[in-house]
């Protein structure tokens, strides 16, 4: 079973994977625009380089926050469990036990 930090990571990186595929597009995109010279795709293509250099520091940004945060979840749960196994314990024992009772109802 993944931990609390491991599956943050995992969505962390999906996201962050997925902005870099859409910042590649644009990117190939302004590439392939490169010899168009009209003002207006000249103006686009600065917005958009501008908007690519934002993108791609907001993105860092946001994956070591993340993945900063996600850390201190799970060294604060896991400190929680150690210091409190027998709750632990009872928590998952009761979230188990309503999650049978609500799976034998919906089986009636």
């Amino acid at each position: 079973m993944q931990s609390v930090s491991s599956k943050a990571q995992d969505a962390a990186d999906f996201a962050n994977g997925q902005i870099n595929s859409f910042i590649e597009d644009v990117e190939d995109l302004t590439t392939a625009l490169k010899d168009v010279d009209t003002p207006d795709i000249a103006r686009v293509k600065a917005k958009v380089k501008i908007a690519l250099a934002a993108a791609k520091s907001a993105v860092a940004d946001t994956a070591t926050q993340l993945r900063g945060h996600a850390q201190k979840v799970g060294k604060r749960t896991d400190g929680f469990v150690r210091d409190n196994p027998w709750q632990v314990i009872g928590i998952a024992a009761v979230v188990g036990l309503a999650v049978g009772v609500l799976a034998s109802r919906r089986g009636d």
